[in-house]
């Protein structure tokens, strides 16, 4: 029994809560929200289902937590990344419009997003979840679309179509295809494109 219980707080230790929130969401974008089990977690992590316990009163904690991670990674932290430094709001604009195409982790967060929109189709909380970052992110293009000359209105379009895009740009748009990445932004940030200006 000593051993069960040192074993137990032992890899409560080496594994916090996140690092069960992590691993979760992981699963959620490979196997959808009910291939998110205690079993497969820990079988995942290496550790026995003790050290789930340690951390989560069962699995509706831990559907709650993954939510609440989400938000903060995919949204939160992103924002406050973006609004760290100098940069004017058309090139956080752009930074932001090339987020989705820019490599395995921005392949990865929208596997996870995915997962999240499937989960919200049958569950209210993940349903409120999405509504609220939706909002949350139309509100923050609208701003910077304001802060690049935008009416109120056309701001409020602008971020729609900017959001849309973002959301399909990595199945349409080849990575290599600057020029063309170069219009789709220019036009949907309300700016002549560079290519043209030049011509």
């Amino acid at each position: 029994m000593k051993t069960t219980t040192k074993t137990r707080s032992t890899e409560a230790i080496r594994l916090d809560a996140a690092a069960w929130t992590d691993a979760a969401l992981e699963l959620l974008a490979s196997n959808g929200i009910d291939g998110v089990r205690i079993e497969l977690l820990a079988k995942r992590l290496e550790v026995t289902k003790g050290s789930f316990y340690w951390h989560f009163k069962d699995r509706d904690a831990l559907h709650q937590a993954m939510l609440e991670q989400w938000r903060k990674s995919a949204t939160l932290a992103l924002i406050e990344r973006l609004d760290r430094g100098e940069a004017s709001p058309e090139a956080r604009l752009r930074r932001l419009l090339r987020l989705p195409i820019m490599g395995q982790r921005s392949a990865r967060a929208a596997d996870v997003e995915l997962a999240v929109r499937l989960w919200g189709r049958r569950e209210p909380r993940a349903q409120a979840a999405l509504e609220e970052i939706d909002q949350l992110r139309l509100r923050y293009i609208s701003g910077l679309m304001m802060q690049c000359g935008a009416d109120a209105p056309e701001a409020e379009a602008r971020a729609i179509l900017a959001y849309s895009y973002m959301r399909v740009a990595a199945t349409l748009v080849a990575t290599e295809a600057r020029e063309t990445m170069d219009r789709c932004e220019a036009l949907l940030i309300g700016i002549r494109p560079s290519v043209e200006q030049a011509s």
